[in-house]
């Protein structure tokens, strides 16, 4: 069996994991995960099959979101910055 056949199966077995940058907002995460904390022990995520990730610092449940990204205006562009400079001109 080749690699890319062995890949292949496996993505047909494992749901992919979608990670979504929501513009001003958390990070969105679809898809079976286990989220570990500093210390090793893990979240129950049981029956969550999507959880929104703070991206702001000012969430009083981190990691998870609650909201104050929008109360507090938090901005933050949602696409990568460029690695060279865009010529304006």
């Amino acid at each position: 069996m080749s690699e890319e056949v062995a890949v292949d199966a496996v993505e047909a077995i494992v749901p992919a994991v979608k990670i979504t940058v929501r513009p001003n907002g958390p990070f969105r995460v679809e898809g079976p995960i286990t989220l570990v904390d500093v210390n090793g022990a893990a979240w129950d995520l049981t029956g969550k099959p999507a959880i929104s990730l703070c991206r702001c610092g000012l969430s009083s449940n981190r990691p998870f979101c609650d909201g104050t990204h929008g109360r507090e205006n938090w901005k933050c562009d949602a696409s990568p910055v460029p690695k060279e400079p865009i010529a304006l001109g």
